[in-house]
């Protein structure tokens, strides 16, 4: 079995010097070497590449272009799966970039990341990484999945489905129907078939390689938010995540979100607004978005929705409104 990993840092490739965690090229060739001790009879062919060496929450623009630069440079064709490792702060974002990238992949591409540096006994490094490799040997399904837990329990997320860890207990979440399998060392479990043959009669979408050139404005909606405070004279798009219940703050001189739209709307920014649920009621804040100038984005993470925007607004394929309005890798429930 031939697997290409794709080694760019994070948590799964860092030592502690002096109570300081930081990255180290040598250091990210580890989890191979702890991975082959554990297995020794193993008959996995790892090919490894490092495009870069970094910590995840250090990721811009020109991080994202290099990972896009090698996932389009790759024959994917040559493997049976390929394991991406990954920090795990932006885990969640990247894991969206990837499958909406690839959305078309024959083989299965797994992101993976580790909660504590591999010296460190509680890390779930190696059992995540195990994962994948036995996910890919199972052949349950090709596309871009990600894969994190504790030992023993690690959950298959489809990778436009997973948010971002929680501040307190580290540990990821799916947004909505987004779990495809959970493996607790042996073997998968709960495999969720709906997922898997969506998955298989997937009718893809083909986007040449983007260059990440255009930023794209984030906005998470909270009380007594200024909109003054946002500047949008350099950006291309803006995207707003919105209350659970697609509502936002329509009153005030500077809290009213219908003038910050119409701000951007004057200075040609396009704005999106997410998460809108798929009913035919609307709280009465909503409905005041009816006759705005903007997009919709229903049922979708905040994690897809701005990586969304930022290939949307990055590539010459489609136009920037005609991307936002496929469904690419399931990011829409």
């Amino acid at each position: 079995m031939k697997i290409l990993v794709i080694l760019t840092g994070g948590t799964i490739a860092c030592k502690i010097t002096d109570n300081i965690i930081n990255v180290g090229s040598d250091i990210a060739y580890d989890i191979l070497r702890l991975y082959n001790q554990c297995n020794k009879n193993n008959d996995v062919d790892f090919t490894v590449v490092q495009p870069f060496t970094i910590l995840s929450e250090n990721y811009t623009a020109s991080t994202y272009n290099l990972l896009i630069d090698y996932l389009y440079s790759c024959d994917f064709t040559e493997y049976d799966g390929v394991i991406i490792t990954h920090g795990s702060d932006t885990l969640s974002y990247s894991s969206s970039l990837v499958g909406m990238l690839l959305n078309n992949v024959s083989v299965p591409v797994m992101l993976t990341a580790s909660d504590y540096p591999l010296s460190d006994s509680k890390s779930n490094g190696l059992s995540n990484f195990t994962a994948c490799v036995e996910f890919i040997r199972s052949k349950i399904s090709s596309g871009v999945f990600t894969a994190y837990g504790k030992p023993n329990n690690t959950q298959i997320y489809l990778s436009t489905r997973i948010n971002e860890a929680d501040s307190y207990f580290d540990s990821f979440k799916p947004f909505g129907n987004g779990v495809v399998a959970e493996f607790d060392g042996r073997t998968f479990t709960n495999i969720n078939n709906e997922l898997i043959n969506l998955i298989k009669n997937k009718s893809g979408v083909t986007i040449d390689k983007p260059v990440i050139e255009n930023d794209v404005l984030l906005i998470k909606n909270y009380p007594a938010q200024n909109f003054n405070c946002y500047c949008v004279d350099n950006v291309s798009a803006v995207v707003i995540y919105m209350y659970h219940s697609a509502t936002a703050c329509t009153v005030g001189s500077s809290t009213n979100i219908c003038d910050f739209i119409h701000r951007c709307n004057e200075k040609g920014v396009a704005v999106y607004l997410a998460s809108y649920k798929t009913s035919t009621q609307l709280y009465e804040s909503s409905s005041l978005f009816e006759a705005l100038p903007t997009q919709k984005l229903y049922n979708i993470s905040i994690e897809s929705a701005y990586i969304k925007a930022l290939i949307a607004h990055n590539q010459n394929t489609y136009s920037p409104e005609e991307l936002m309005d496929k469904n690419i890798y399931f990011e829409w429930q």
